[in-house]
């Protein structure tokens, strides 16, 4: 069986972190890149001898040798090409956020009428640690009852797109906010209606972006979310804490480990969580180390073509549902800022 050949539209900076993922993974090629300037996809194949350069979204996806696609554009474009994708026949990965709930559920539905995987490209949940994470929760800390998530990354540059809410309706609650909610599909499992959801943006003043935001969302079975994201506090921070009613478990790297992350290789430190209940002190904490092999990001394209290989609806069906309740619980958010 050939390599599984992945094509890329959009050559930004997370296009190549997952460049480099899908050239690190054990079953997948990459084999074009396509971009509206051919010069911007060119200059990003340069040092990727065998990657084609490709003009425009129609010229990738006549290509025989590329049976997915990942999608790094700007929210407001990725739904339209993650269907002309679709219509192609190409598994799509798309990158996140996305404009609401219903364009998921669109672009979800369309990928399931053709038997093709959809899936974002959050790459925690394909750590080790997410599923060893998930297995330890009933029996550490009994029924989660709380999360807080703090997600912080210094960045101020306002000719980015992360500042242009034509391009990026939500801005930071999108980029950034996106990780917590996922946190709390994952982790907090949360049961009935969304009942509370409450956000206090701050927004920078030349273009109205938001740039920092706190929040809350709550629901019917009782279990609450807190968070607080952003650019500005001049530091990396990815704290969690999951609450139950027997103990605690955290994380100060929830989103991108430590240990085999891109942007961290080679630190020294180990990817893992802590386990505290009773009345231990700082002592008594657990360290609990749950190794990769492979950097996230990179387990997350071999868990893909794994699934378009497979062809298991089921797990296929379970991926999309996590997207659309990620979006669903940010849209309730956006809808609270008063948009």
């Amino acid at each position: 069986m050939p390599p599984f050949g992945f094509g890329i539209v959009g050559p930004g900076f997370i296009a190549g972190v997952i460049a480099d993922a899908i050239a690190q993974s054990a079953n997948a090629r990459l084999t074009a890149v396509s971009s509206r300037r051919i010069e911007n996809a060119q200059k990003f194949t340069a040092d990727r001898p065998g990657v084609a350069a490709v003009e425009g979204i129609d010229g990738i996806l006549a290509r025989a040798d590329v049976d997915a696609v990942y999608i790094a554009t700007p929210t407001a474009a990725k739904e339209a090409i993650a269907l002309a994708a679709i219509a192609a026949g190409k598994h799509v990965l798309v990158d996140k956020p996305f404009v609401d709930r219903a364009s998921v559920l669109r672009m979800t539905q369309a990928a399931a009428a053709k038997g093709l995987v959809f899936m974002d490209a959050t790459h925690f949940v394909h750590h080790p640690r997410n599923a060893t994470v998930q297995a330890a929760i009933a029996e550490k800390i009994g029924s989660p009852r709380s999360l807080h998530t703090t997600f912080y990354f210094p960045f101020s540059d306002r000719s980015n797109i992360r500042f242009d809410p034509a391009q990026e309706p939500m801005t930071a609650l999108g980029d950034m906010a996106w990780y917590s909610m996922r946190a709390v599909v994952e982790y907090l499992r949360p049961e009935g209606r969304i009942t509370q959801a409450v956000i206090a943006p701050e927004r920078d003043p030349q273009t109205n972006a938001i740039v920092r935001t706190s929040g809350l969302i709550a629901f019917e079975g009782g279990q609450v979310s807190t968070f607080d994201v952003g650019y500005t506090a001049g530091t990396i921070l990815m704290d969690l804490q999951l609450l139950g009613t027997t103990g605690a478990l955290g994380m100060d790297d929830f989103v991108l480990d430590w240990e085999s992350c891109s942007a961290f290789r080679d630190s020294g430190d180990k990817a893992g969580y802590t386990y505290r209940t009773g009345m231990g002190t700082r002592k008594d904490v657990t360290f609990i180390p749950t190794p990769p092999s492979a950097a996230q990001e990179t387990a997350m394209i071999e868990d893909f073509v794994a699934l378009a290989v497979s062809g298991d609806a089921s797990q296929r069906a379970a991926y999309a549902e996590s997207t659309l309740k990620t979006q669903e619980y940010l849209d309730a958010l956006w809808s609270a800022a008063g948009s």
